[in-house]
Order: C-alpha cells, then structure tokens, then sequence
C-alpha cells in the first residue's frame, strides 16, 4: 500500500492523538490476581488484558472495590475516568457519590503510585504493598481490613494516614492515573464487576517527534529511489 506526502502528516498527528487520547469505553478480560494474597485474598496489582480501544493492552490494575469480586477469565465492559476526579466525572464512578469521595480517590491514586513505585513483588515489599491495598479498600468499604491481625490492622492505619497527610502534596501529579468503572454500574452490590485504578504512561513528545522525522525520511527516500 502506498502512503502519499499528504497522508503522512496525518499519520504523525493521529499517532501524537493515540498518545494522549483516553477511552471511553473498553473491555478488561482479567488474566491472573494479584501476586500476594493477605487476609485470604488478592493483593496488589491484577493482570488485565484491554481491548476495544485499538490493539489489545496488556495493563496492571489495582482494585479498589473490596465488596464485589471477579473470576479468571471474565471479561466486562469499563468506562474510563481521569484523576483528578472533577464534580462531574465523579458521578461515573463507583463511589462517586459518598461523602468526600473526590478526596477518597486521590488518596487511592497516591496510595496506588506507592504500590506500582515498588515494583514487582518480592518478600521486602510484599506485605507493604498488601497494607497499602487494604488501605484503598478501606477508603471506599471501612472496614474492609477488619479481619487482619492487630498488628496488620496498624499497619493498614498508618498507610491511611500516610494517604490523607500527602495525597495533595505539592509537587502530588495524577494525570497517569485512570479509573476503569464497570458499565453495570448501579446493579446490586456484589453482583457486577469490580472498579480498577491503573497507571498509565504515554510516549514523550520526543519520541513522536523523532517518529515523525522517521516517516518523513522514509519517504524522501522512497521518492529518491522509485
């Protein structure tokens, strides 16, 4: 196929648009739990696969839903919300309409970039990443780490408190942090999927400019020969 002088800086400017561009709509199918398991359950990031919104994406998410559940395998229907949450997009969220929700969800999406900065699990971290999970579960379900040890209990306590003393930090960004909030939102509770937070990064101007030098060399050099 052919690509003519003046598709190319469309092309340039449809690659910049996919970049920055976020769904309204996609299908998470989730693939395996998280890596540890605290309090009987699944801590720590999920592995999803997402599509309908391009090629399929491999992405992380973090749960922050601890009265519904999911199963290997199942696939549903997400809606797409961008931290900061505003009074508007708040309404499309599972718990947007709780008293002080806009807060409790930036203190989920600062206690979430604390869990994915760690990295993968190993035995140094595991446990932190699962006191700062029921932390965000807390946030949404109080109470969710009621049936850890005392001792888990304070830890959890002290992540909460970490979350609300530095959740609006100065230099505090959540542009990379993205809700995914199930379609069925409003069925029953434990009867519909459950909500994610996930960190999503986008390539750097940078690269898509030196992308775009790239396609048009490409075709100076296909004019040059042909």
């Amino acid at each position: 196929m052919k690509v003519f002088p003046r598709a190319i800086p469309v092309i340039v400017l449809l690659l910049a648009m996919a970049g920055t561009a976020s769904a309204t709509g996609v299908t998470l199918t989730l693939n395996t739990g998280g890596t540890d398991v605290m309090g009987g359950v699944y801590v720590g990031p999920y592995s999803f696969t997402e599509t309908g919104n391009g090629a399929p994406v491999s992405l992380n998410l973090i749960c922050d839903d601890y009265s519904d559940e999911v199963w290997l395998g199942e696939s549903w229907t997400a809606s797409t919300t961008s931290m900061p949450p505003t009074s508007s997009s708040l309404s499309s969220l599972h718990f947007g309409s709780m008293a002080g929700a806009g807060t409790a969800y930036l203190e989920a999406a600062w206690l979430a970039q604390q869990i994915f900065a760690l990295g993968p699990a190993n035995p140094s971290n595991s446990a932190t990443i699962g006191y700062m999970q029921y932390a965000i579960w807390d946030l949404f379900s109080p109470g969710a780490s009621s049936g850890l040890s005392a001792s888990q209990q304070s830890m959890v306590s002290y992540w909460l408190a970490q979350a609300s003393e530095n959740y609006n930090c100065a230099t505090c960004n959540y542009s990379d942090v993205v809700i995914y909030t199930p379609s069925s939102l409003g069925a029953p509770e434990g009867s519909q999927p459950q909500e994610y937070i996930g960190i999503i990064t986008t390539p750097e101007p940078s690269a898509l400019q030196l992308l775009g030098t790239g396609l048009f060399a490409l075709f100076g050099f296909r004019r040059k020969f042909s």
